[in-house]
């Protein structure tokens, strides 16, 4: 057991106890109730049992983490906790990527990945986001009934498209990725509501799936395999991961590396930054005096300029650091409503009795975000 562990669970007294006596939810009834709210079911283990909860359901057990310091020792120390299936069971949508790698892969992945997250590009992809957003609004208007997860669904995909690949949408191969990408998300999505967890049984024979997988490699692998071919350069990041180096060796991403790491980022930046800003507008809209406030905000700050493109410059990266409350507001939503609402991992090895390498998820470990980040005495003025 790691020592940042041991010294976790012995300010908190769990080093000497099994996790088998620590008192938890009636397994007799996990599964129904887990089906019908997931959320409010890790809510109320939070709530009633004690900071590490023992869950057991269909005779496996896996346990939720709720103290702050456990949660930090888990997600440190990637040797003693390593990424779940949960996550695993992405591995057809993105492979070997960010998302689901581990080890010494991982951080050489990260570090070649690292210059795609520069100060200087993000700068440059304000422009893009900005740019997007402002052709998006031109389509709303005043007295439209939208679905606005769905417009941020689709916002949040041509972003991501254009910035990966410098494409639009609507282009071919831009195309083909944005519509296997969502059938595999559907895919994904109904795992999660025909099951009490993701299985990893039956994950090849979904016919749907498989098919969505196929045409999102041809794509990427065509896309590659021409940028490589015709020598094609670029302020897109695919054009950087192909022409980052390692330091230690020189050496490049593989196409099968720049396929993974190009579909973890479109899924990175995609669904997740639709969600936070799907529960911001829900929040504003059911808060209004903090919308008035933002609005007055955004007027100050932005002194005028159109929002639609109009003979005024838009709004700007330069422009964050005085959105100060809009700032807050967003990072509340978050709070409250986070974009992933749990993560996973798995012991590798018996943690003192406490945590053990076998049961659901092979020694399961929850971390239920939409609970920890919601425990406003963490926070300063919440």
């Amino acid at each position: 057991m790691s020592q940042s562990v041991v010294e976790s669970t012995e300010n908190h007294s769990f080093e000497s106890r099994s996790l088998d006596n620590l008192p938890g939810p009636d397994a007799r009834e996990v599964a129904a109730e887990y089906a019908r709210d997931y959320l409010e079911f890790m809510t109320r283990c939070a709530q009633e049992y004690e900071e590490i909860v023992p869950v057991r359901a269909e005779g496996e057990l896996f346990c939720l983490l709720t103290n702050p310091d456990h949660i930090h020792a888990v997600l440190k120390d990637r040797l003693l906790f390593v990424k779940a299936e949960d996550l695993q069971v992405l591995r057809g949508l993105v492979g070997n990527g960010l998302l689901t790698s581990e080890g010494d892969f991982w951080q050489r992945q990260r570090r070649l990945s690292q210059p795609v997250f520069h100060n200087q590009r993000i700068r440059g992809y304000a422009d893009v986001m900005v740019r997007y957003t402002e052709r998006m609004l031109t389509d709303w208007h005043e007295g439209d009934v939208l679905d606005v997860h769905q417009q941020m669904m689709r916002l949040t995909l041509d972003i991501v498209m254009k910035t990966l690949f410098d494409q639009d949408t609507t282009d071919g191969e831009a195309s083909s990725v944005a519509r296997a990408l969502d059938a595999a998300m559907n895919w994904y999505v109904g795992r999660e509501d025909t099951c009490l967890w993701m299985r990893l049984t039956g994950f090849l024979r979904d016919r749907q799936y498989k098919k969505a997988i196929e045409a999102l490699d041809e794509t990427l692998y065509t896309m590659i395999e021409h940028r490589r071919k015709e020598q094609l350069s670029g302020d897109d990041l695919l054009t950087m991961l192909m022409q980052m180096e390692d330091a230690d060796d020189g050496s490049r991403m593989s196409d099968r590396q720049l396929r993974d790491e190009a579909a973890t980022l479109i899924l990175a930046g995609h669904e997740t930054t639709a969600n936070a800003l799907s529960w911001t507008w829900m929040l504003l809209a059911n808060h209004p005096h903090v919308q008035q406030r933002l609005t007055e905000e955004l007027k100050t700050v932005l002194d005028g300029r159109s929002s639609f493109g109009g003979a005024s410059p838009s709004p700007a990266f330069s422009d964050l650091p005085h959105l100060v409350y809009t700032d807050a507001a967003i990072k509340e939503a978050m709070r409250l409503y986070p974009p992933i609402t749990d993560i996973s991992r798995k012991a590798t090895q018996d943690c003192n009795g406490w945590i053990q390498p076998h049961g659901f998820f092979d020694g399961g470990i929850c971390v239920n975000q939409m609970r920890q980040v919601g425990e406003g005495r963490r926070w300063r003025s919440p």
